[in-house]
């Protein structure tokens, strides 16, 4: 059987592979879970199982590979546990977690706003929200988005980009500074991010505004 672009192969621990390829390139992803990754889960063996979400999330996690700066990490984190999530709900023999997830209530959500929002400049990780709420990263991603109707990712963008107005409007600061003081590692990344989400550039905004 010869591989098709969004492919998946599963093989458990102590199970060996082999697959014949065509052509001079041949590009593939291999994900590897440790064990503490499929608590009590086993694997179930797939060849040539199709599945373009698994390739549209690895093909992301690749793009992403070479960004260092706090929101590219916090996106790498997010899609790596959605990549786990998935493997264990498609791919292991009990499918997904019977169990309820445990909601954010309302002193933990009103808590996790207040901090997020004297953190902006800082490297936010997807582990250090999941800590802060005294959960695990699967059932935070899972009560976050039914908290707050999105992503931890796309909500740290919106509050970031939205402080950005605020002190674009409002300050004399340069948009260099204004960058790095809502976590953006590059003034180039903040006003590509800007414009996607504003329409126009931080500068054109600035310049609107004053």
């Amino acid at each position: 059987m010869l591989p098709r672009v969004g492919d998946v192969w599963v093989i458990p621990a102590d199970h060996r592979y082999a697959a014949l390829a065509t052509g001079d390139t041949v590009g593939f992803c291999e994900i590897a879970l440790p064990a503490t990754a499929l608590p009590s889960r086993q694997l179930t063996p797939r060849i040539g199982q199709l599945d373009p979400f698994l390739h549209r999330l690895t093909d992301r996690l690749a793009g992403l590979a070479d960004r260092h700066d706090a929101m590219s990490r916090l996106m790498r984190d997010s899609i790596a546990e959605t990549v786990r999530l998935h493997i264990v709900d498609s791919y292991t023999a009990e499918g997904a977690c019977a169990r309820s997830p445990r909601d954010l209530d309302a002193s933990t959500k009103n808590a996790l706003v207040e901090h997020l929002e004297t953190s902006l400049d800082a490297d936010i990780t997807l582990a250090s929200m999941a800590d802060f709420a005294e959960m695990a990263p699967a059932d935070f991603i899972r009560a976050f988005a039914a908290a707050f109707g999105t992503t931890p990712h796309q909500y740290l963008i919106e509050r970031r980009i939205n402080r950005a107005k605020t002190l674009l409007s409002a300050s004399v600061a340069s948009i260099t500074e204004i960058s790095m003081s809502v976590g953006f590692s590059t003034p180039s990344h903040f006003a590509t991010t800007f414009k996607q989400r504003v329409g126009v550039t931080p500068s054109a905004y600035r310049a609107a505004a004053g």
